[in-house]
This record gives C-alpha cells, structure tokens and sequence, in this order.
C-alpha cells in the first residue's frame, strides 16, 4: 500500500496576492496548519484562507 501525503492548506496574501502553502505542526493524526509569519515575496504578514479567498464568478 502506497503512502498518499496530505494536500497542504493553502493562503493567499492579501497585499500581493501570491499563494503559499501552511506551516504544519504535529504528527499524523494530530495535524495543525497555520499561515506562515511573513510572505516570501512582499513581507506582510496578511494571509487569507484559500477557500475564504474571494472568487471572481
């Protein structure tokens, strides 16, 4: 049987836009995800969930 890993939870940054994945805390079982501390490409620290991130319909 083949390991399937856990899709990561995504954010957006709310100044640039760009997507980064969660930052993961825990074991298998017991897993907690949380935005990262800064965004890599502009340095905010203002991250929305993905699935609350505003769609264009």
């Amino acid at each position: 049987m083949s390991h399937q890993p856990d899709r990561p939870r995504e954010y957006v940054c709310e100044d640039c836009l760009s997507v980064h994945a969660a930052v993961v805390h825990g074991q298998p079982g017991d897993r907690h995800y949380e935005a990262p501390d800064e965004c890599a490409a502009c340095g905010s620290d203002d991250f929305v969930d993905i699935n609350e991130y505003p769609l264009i319909e």
